[in-house]
């Protein structure tokens, strides 16, 4: 193998490693629970508040969740309407799980175009770019989205998970949101990588293209300096022809 198509195989094979698994923790992040976490003392249970999903385990062991994708599947939008039990559900969460969704669309799509570039070498210069910028993309949401959900519950209505008068306990960010972040700078990695996976491989193809016109070039030459060889020193055939008529 050519030493310029195994250093982008290098490069080719981590970020498509560092990429699968950013996909697979935020997917995980995502169907979890524990984005903010606290344990009251005063029912004693740790309660969890996901994007989509609450669960508090019970003294006795027991753990019961309740989960909600719109405002008509479980009607604990508000504060005041939630039991003390039950963490309430925000806008925002389904807000944020919805871009969550578009990002993971937009990696998968990247996965397409990267299995394309890779099959048909016609395409392969576009589709290589377009991976590389879909996971950008993908990167830049899952941050930003990060961000949002960092100030969003650090905000005192979203913050506090009240129990009662006396009963107030402060809400910190779980294993979801680590997974989510890890998951991310998963993405970043594997984003930075594709970027040098695509100037080396433009790279290539421009100086892979000179070098053959340069061969092609030099092969003229070379074919132009030996046809003037034999036309130097071949015998005059014409000029026998001619005398051997004259006789």
């Amino acid at each position: 193998m050519p030493p310029e198509k195994l250093n982008l195989l290098l490069l080719q094979i981590p970020t498509l490693a560092l990429a699968i698994c950013g996909f697979l923790l935020v997917w995980v992040s995502l169907a979890t629970p524990a984005w903010q976490v606290t344990y009251a003392r005063e029912i004693q249970q740790w309660v969890q508040s996901g994007l989509w999903m609450n669960c508090q385990t019970r003294p006795a062991g027991m753990y019961t969740c309740t989960y909600t994708f719109s405002s008509y599947d479980y009607d604990f939008m508000s504060a005041e309407l939630v039991n003390q039990r039950t963490p309430p559900f925000y806008l925002w969460q389904r807000v944020l799980l919805h871009i969550y969704l578009g990002a993971q669309l937009t990696v998968l799509l990247a996965f397409i175009s990267f299995c394309v570039s890779n099959s048909h070498s016609t395409s392969r210069k576009c589709s290589t770019v377009l991976f590389s910028a879909l996971l950008g993309i993908a990167t830049l949401i899952c941050a930003g989205c990060l961000l949002v959900f960092s100030a969003f519950a650090h905000m005192v209505k979203y913050r506090f998970y009240t129990v009662s008068v006396s009963g107030i306990y402060d809400k910190h960010h779980g294993y979801s949101f680590y997974l989510n972040l890890v998951g991310t700078i998963f993405y970043f990695l594997a984003f930075v990588l594709s970027l040098l996976y695509v100037f080396k491989a433009l790279r290539g193809d421009r100086y892979g293209y000179a070098g053959s016109s340069l061969h092609t070039i030099t092969g003229y030459r070379e074919t132009g300096s030996v046809s003037s060889h034999f036309s130097t020193t071949s015998p005059s055939w014409p000029h026998h022809f001619r005398a051997m008529t004259t006789v």
